[in-house]
Parts: C-alpha cells; structure tokens; sequence
C-alpha cells in the first residue's frame, strides 16, 4: 500500500469515528434534555443509556485502530507506553451499559439500573482518559507536533473530571436523591464529554495541528 493510500485510509478513520462520536454524543445530550423536560423521561432515560454504551463500543474501536496503527508504525519499545487497562474499561462498560439501558427499558428497577449505569460510564471514562493521553502524546510525539500534544493532555484532563462528575452524580442518585434527574444530568455530562473530548475529536484535532505546522513552513 502506498503513503498516499495509507493517509487517505486514516483521514477516513478519522472522519467516521469523529461522526460516529458525535452522532452518539449528540443523541444522549439530545434525549437527555426532552427527559429533564418530562417528556416520558424513564423512557428516554433508558434509552439514552443505551445509546451512550453503543457510543462507548464505538470510542473503544476507534482507540483499538488507533493503537494498532500506533503499534505498526512506532519505534521498538514505543508501544509498550500506551496502556490497554482502559481500552478494556471503555468495552466492558458500553456493554454493561447497553445490558442495564434494556434492562431499564423493560421496566426492571429502571432508577436503579440507570444510576449503576452512569457510575459504570464515569469508571470507564475515568480509566480510559490515562490511556488515550498516552497513545495521543505518542502520535503527537511522531508526528513532531509538541502543541497537540498540550491540547490533548487538556481534553483527558476534561474526560477524567466528566468521569468523576458522573460516579459522584451517579452514587447519589443510587442513593435515591433524585435519581431520575441526576441520572440525566450525568448522561448530559458524559455526552458533552465524548462528544467534545473522545477519539476522533483527538484525532481530528492532531491532524489540525499537523495540517497548519506543514502550511506554516
């Protein structure tokens, strides 16, 4: 394969898994507000669950491309920076997310379930925001581009207090605190997180970087 082919096969990459965050960002953000209107809001909060854990497969496959590309093309021994413990964090917790949404969904101590949820996503963000900094300053350190390295420890220092915002939201709504509402405010809080800071919005925003240093010289 060619170095043009491989750059177009990327740029591509980049642009589904930047559309595909957005389009599962936007939808919780989006069902979040119609519930915390009081349009059918059990409802929509189980659903909206459920679509944040598919957002979450979809930002766990868009870093396992991204780590392996990383392992193809870096230096021997680079790879080993990059942790794969929240790679693994973000799967299990968009599984075990869609799992409680439906569960939710039939009516099954929906509150409950949907508060477990959030936790559950606000762990996996929370592990992951290590993992992703580092594969990200990795690519940021071959690419020679040290500012997208700067804007991406901020955007996993942004994922890291979105993950701690919704475990301490969803603990008080396991404790019965307004469940129901805490519960959207989190799932808010977690789609403006992957929606602003996830994979493709990193990635996207290194080849920025990478596009203006090249027009600069």
């Amino acid at each position: 394969m060619s170095m043009s082919e491989i750059t177009a096969t990327k740029a591509t990459e980049t642009t589904s898994g930047l559309f595909a965050e957005a389009v599962g960002g936007i939808g919780t953000i989006v069902l979040s507000i119609i519930a915390l209107h009081g349009t059918s809001s059990e409802f929509l909060l189980a659903i909206a669950t459920i679509v944040f854990g598919a957002a979450l497969l979809i930002e766990g496959t868009s870093i396992a491309t991204d780590y392996a590309h990383v392992l193809a093309t870096a230096p021997r021994g680079a790879g080993t920076q990059v942790g794969t413990g929240g790679l693994a964090a973000v799967f299990l917790a968009g599984i075990t997310g869609i799992i409680l949404g439906v569960l939710a969904l039939l009516g099954t101590a929906s509150a409950v379930l949907t508060s477990a949820a959030m936790i559950i996503f606000g762990s996996a963000l929370l592990l992951s925001s290590a993992s992703t900094l580092n594969l990200h300053r990795l690519k940021a350190q071959m690419s020679g581009e040290a500012m997208a390295g700067d804007a991406v420890f901020g955007t996993a220092g942004a994922q890291a207090l979105a993950g701690i915002g919704a475990i301490v939201l969803g603990i008080l709504a396991v404790a019965g605190t307004a469940s129901m509402t805490l519960s959207l405010v989190a799932l808010l809080v977690l789609g403006a997180a992957i929606l602003a800071t996830g994979n493709g919005m990193n990635n996207a925003m290194i080849g920025m970087f990478h596009v203006s240093s090249r027009a600069a010289r």
